[in-house]
């Protein structure tokens, strides 16, 4: 990620306003993002003059006994082209295409066989499914890509140092990508992607520090500083989830025992829902939402056992709470991702975990929200990244 000038900052924001609210007069933006008239007509004016924006013909008067000039609002141009967003699971693919607005205009999910291909094999099936649901979707105007995957991802140099739902490590996916598909692709952590979608949806998040704890397929941590996503010394995120509470825990995938997402996500869950029934272990190492669902009903109906199983992975949840506000003092914690479809059965636990292991001072200091939240974010969150990157590309191809 490239450190930005302020001009360069005050226009991201702008484009983000216009991506979140939609078409918005000059006034209106000032409005929105706390900048002077004289700011907001330069950065307009030179938007407009790129083509990245264009103007309504005419405009809507103002209500009422108010007289002037009428609010002429602004708009992305319909000439910029599309980004393609793509979260890789465990082998399965969700795809997102969408305009220079930020607006979906087509989506699909694929399953196909990921785990186990070496590194140009995977490379040449992702850059495969891409190219087929762009051209399906009849978007040969296609800009960049956006792709968001579990593990650790280096975003500066594009590398996915090692994914639980990968088959190889130190994967040159960014670069790997763009020769295939002759595109920019940008790649971010799911977690982190997740995080910045859900940021944009809500302007509370977008001041302070806010930690967004994702639990589903495995266990995640994005991180933001006034709306931005926190970088490490490798411009990665966090593997919060692969923190170790007890040495002699469950077996987790990355090899290591104990970790906290080893009680907490949804093939932890799911393995041992299993064991409580006398099941054999389950064929795929990561359950379908109907698996999950069936576990969650069962337990909401008062199978005693599942409900024991809940109740561990609420105080896991609780503990991993305490570590976060804890080391990292944010202004709010967010819970999100497809495993709080079963924080009624968490909460309970989870919440005499936090405030018994949590410094009270410390406690106090943030608020805990959940945010009922499906995979379609982590699409949402990569685009509209791939999408600031386009929005930079230009600005800088135009100066030059």
């Amino acid at each position: 990620m490239q450190t930005l000038t302020p001009r360069e900052t005050a226009r991201r924001r702008l484009l983000d306003a216009l991506r979140r609210e939609g078409p918005l007069a000059r006034v209106e933006i000032g409005q929105q993002l706390g900048m002077s008239p004289a700011s907001v007509s330069e950065l307009t004016a030179s938007l407009l003059d790129e083509g990245i924006l264009v103007a309504e013909e005419g405009g809507d008067a103002l209500p009422g006994l108010i007289r002037g000039r009428p609010k002429v609002r602004l708009f992305f141009a319909d000439t910029l082209g599309s980004v393609v967003g793509v979260w890789t699971g465990f082998n399965r693919i969700e795809l997102r295409l969408v305009d220079s607005a930020g607006r979906n205009r087509a989506s699909r999910h694929v399953e196909r066989p990921l785990r186990n291909l070496e590194a140009e094999a995977l490379m040449d099936a992702l850059a495969d499914t891409i190219s087929a649901f762009a051209r399906d979707a009849g978007a040969p105007d296609v800009k960049a890509i956006g792709l968001a995957c579990q593990g650790y991802v280096d975003t500066r140099d594009g590398v996915v140092a090692w994914s639980p739902v990968l088959g190889t490590r130190d994967l040159p996916l960014a670069e790997g990508l763009r020769q295939r598909l002759g595109r920019p692709v940008l790649i971010e952590n799911d977690a982190s992607a997740m995080a910045f979608a859900i940021a944009q949806r809500d302007p509370a998040l977008r001041s302070g520090r806010t930690a967004c704890l994702m639990i589903g397929d495995g266990v995640g941590l994005g991180f933001l500083v006034q709306g931005e996503l926190y970088r490490g010394a490798r411009s990665g995120g966090s593997e919060f989830g692969h923190v170790r509470l007890r040495r002699s825990g469950p077996q987790c995938r990355c090899g290591g025992r104990g970790c906290i997402e080893a009680f907490l996500a949804d093939y932890a869950l799911h393995r041992d829902a299993q064991l409580i029934d006398h099941r054999p272990p389950p064929a795929s190492l990561i359950p379908s939402e109907a698996a999950m669902g069936a576990i969650v009903d069962k337990a909401r109906a008062g199978d005693a056992a599942l409900l024991g199983l809940f109740r561990e992975a609420g105080e896991v949840l609780g503990d991993a709470a305490s570590i976060l506000i804890q080391t990292l003092e944010p202004d709010r914690l967010v819970i999100c991702g497809p495993g709080t479809r079963a924080m009624d059965l968490l909460r309970p636990s989870f919440e005499a975990a936090l405030e018994s292991q949590t410094i009270p001072a410390l406690r106090s200091l943030a608020t805990v929200q959940v945010v009922e939240s499906s995979l379609d974010l982590l699409t949402e969150g990569v685009v509209m990244q791939a999408l600031r990157e386009l929005d930079l590309d230009l600005a800088r191809l135009k100066a030059a």
